[in-house]
């Protein structure tokens, strides 16, 4: 029964994840070209997945040390968070020139 029950907790956890980028998404593009941003937002989703599990599969398959996919986390993490250095939020600026007034 305890099962279940984590098995409930996780799941709620992980609607969270997957359905929250598309509310706020929703809430941040012009609703006339949602199905547009909506559908380019899901390949941003999609396209990464089937590349690990069409391409990475088989790196990690050949390889003959397994370690190699931690290796591949790693740079991929490390993109990421250089990726995210470069994003910037227009509300923000607006926020704090505000806070100054």
């Amino acid at each position: 029964m305890a099962i279940y029950a984590l098995m409930a907790v996780l799941g709620i956890g992980w609607a969270s994840i997957v359905s929250l980028p598309f509310a706020i998404m929703s809430e941040e593009v012009d609703k006339s070209r949602m199905g547009f941003f909506m559908g380019i937002f899901n390949l941003s989703v999609v396209l990464p997945q089937l590349f690990v599990s069409l391409v990475l599969g088989a790196v990690v398959r050949d390889a003959a040390d397994k370690s190699v996919i931690f290796w591949i986390s790693a740079v991929s993490l490390g993109l990421s968070a250089v990726g995210w250095l470069f994003v910037k939020d227009a509300r923000r600026g607006n926020l704090e020139a505000g806070s100054r007034a």
